[in-house]
């Protein structure tokens, strides 16, 4: 997926300025996308170039003018296009797993750290989704998708969480262990 779909998607909910979509996506949004205001100006001024947006400037006093892009036909067509296809898998790219891979180099007390803030990063995230989830009130069928995409975004930190508690115990429990016994059996499924 690309952020024109990301764009197109917010702007079918109702017109935006570049930095209102910005604010979206790192306020209530920031558990579907991460874009910077100068990527997400790029791409608008892309599809406006492509005729899926249009930009209505409004004039301000002392200031710039504004400009408030919406969807055109062919930016509708485009973005029911994109929503009737099947999703693409999404590519793993884990920095901290990838170091914790390599176990055996780090130095305990760095690994436990690492475990620790990346169970207390998503115990925090747990915490702060949840309380968005409380801010939207009753399932009003116009918020359903933004509801099922926050319970997504807590299933995911909360399986994240537990992991790092049971990848924790792991780590802890094989540097009590004398280097003659084998090491701790694999992490199970959590849940399992």
């Amino acid at each position: 997926m690309s952020l024109r779909f990301v764009l197109l998607s917010l702007l079918s909910k109702e017109p935006d300025t570049g930095y209102g979509l910005g604010r979206t996506l790192h306020g209530q949004l920031n558990h579907l996308w991460d874009a910077r205001l100068q990527q997400i100006y790029s791409e608008l001024g892309k599809l406006e170039t492509q005729d899926l947006v249009e930009a209505e400037s409004i004039a301000l006093a002392n200031r710039p003018a504004k400009k408030i892009y919406s969807l055109t036909p062919a930016g509708n067509a485009a973005l029911d296009h994109w929503l009737a296809e099947p999703p693409t898998k999404a590519p793993s790219k884990n920095d901290f797993l990838v170091r914790l891979y390599c176990l055996e180099r780090i130095p305990n007390d760095v690994v436990v750290r690492r475990l620790e803030e990346q169970r207390d990063t998503y115990e925090y995230k747990v915490r702060e989704l949840r309380g968005r989830l409380e801010e939207t009130g009753p399932a009003d069928p116009k918020q359903l998708g933004h509801i099922l995409t926050l319970e997504a975004a807590v299933a995911h930190a909360e399986m994240v969480a537990a992991w790092c508690t049971r990848a924790l115990s792991c780590v802890q429990e094989a540097a009590q262990a004398p280097p003659s016994e084998e090491a701790p059996a694999p992490i199970a499924a959590v849940g399992s």
